[in-house]
């Protein structure tokens, strides 16, 4: 089975100045990525034509251009452009080798996979269609979001890649993921520019970067509830400044029924709090690169002083070699 794509169709030449630009500085200013994976990524990618109305990144996944309105000028376009330092358009090179990386990992004849935060779905949909490409014929594949806006988005974008999601395939959850059962309280989503709220405790109308916001009453799933007594080959977790609290919460359930977590971070101290967590427990970190931020003294959340997200890769050698 060939999977790659045609390489005449590949555009190295920015993976190339970033490869480039690191050996001339000579530190990781980028994070997150090595040049050999370059290689994983041309493996898995996919040259697509191009589609109205659509936005076709380099492994031939189409996103409608509406869940993107900042990136008006890739209507219609295939990215062919390697995704290294990142795609241009909404990840970094490290969720791609996370996913990759765990895939290549995962059982021949299966892949499963949970986005906690999951906005439209677009990690769900990637492995979706990685495992179907790869010849997986069993996957299994949750997905977490609070806001209904987004989360009703989710089948549509599965529909545009060619997935039918099944029952037993397939759970999309409404809610939040949270450190135990109970309610909490997620910023009122109305389009796709308002994405990445943050779960409260509270109904203020003010949210964690100080907008005065709406917030609906949404339920509260812990990771043991979610993931059950399934093996996960990957957790990708992106909540906006929840991340230790869940994860410390839940790293019974994570040693015993993970094998890797790509986590989304948003800001130094967490970064410091799930090395701490992860290496205290055993786990491997493959990747990681640091939040970037602004010093912002007027806002009350550091959280909120995040530019860029950072991002960290683990392993678990107790269930993965």
């Amino acid at each position: 089975m060939n999977l790659g794509p045609d390489l005449a169709d590949s555009d190295l030449s920015r993976a190339h100045a970033a490869c480039s630009a690191r050996a001339i500085l000579g530190e990781d200013f980028f994070g997150g990525w090595e040049q050999s994976d370059i290689e994983l990524f041309l493996r898995h990618g996919r040259s697509e034509s191009p589609a109205p109305g659509k936005i076709t990144d380099f492994f031939g996944i189409r996103t409608n251009s509406s869940f993107h309105p900042w990136a008006t000028h890739f209507d219609g376009v295939v990215i062919r452009s390697v995704p290294l330092p990142d795609d241009s358009l909404r990840a970094e090179a490290i969720e791609y080798f996370a996913t990759l990386d765990s895939l290549e990992a995962a059982p021949v004849d299966s892949f499963k996979v949970a986005e906690l935060g999951a906005s439209y779905g677009p990690w769900i949909c990637f492995c979706a269609v990685m495992a179907e490409r790869t010849g997986r014929g069993r996957g299994r594949f949750v997905a977490v979001e609070a806001s209904d806006y987004l989360y009703n988005l989710i089948p549509h974008h599965l529909a545009e890649n060619g997935i039918e999601p099944t029952a037993g395939d397939f759970t999309f959850v409404k809610g939040a993921i949270a450190a135990e059962r109970g309610t909490l309280y997620f910023p009122r989503v109305s389009n796709p520019m308002e994405n990445g709220g943050q779960a409260k405790g509270d109904d203020g109308e003010v949210d964690y970067l100080g907008r005065q916001v709406e917030h609906d009453c949404v339920e509260a799933y812990p990771l043991a509830e979610v993931l059950g007594a399934d093996i996960w080959d990957l957790v990708h977790i992106d909540i906006q400044g929840a991340e230790y609290d869940v994860l410390s919460a839940g790293i019974d359930i994570l040693d015993t029924h993970v094998r890797a977590i790509f986590v989304g971070t948003h800001s130094r101290k967490i970064e410091g709090q799930l090395l701490e967590l992860f290496d205290g427990r055993g786990w491997v970190l493959r990747r990681e690169r640091p939040t970037r931020f602004n010093y912002c003294p007027d806002r009350r959340s550091i959280v909120s002083w995040a530019t860029r997200d950072g991002g960290q890769y683990w392993i678990n050698p107790k269930l993965r070699g």
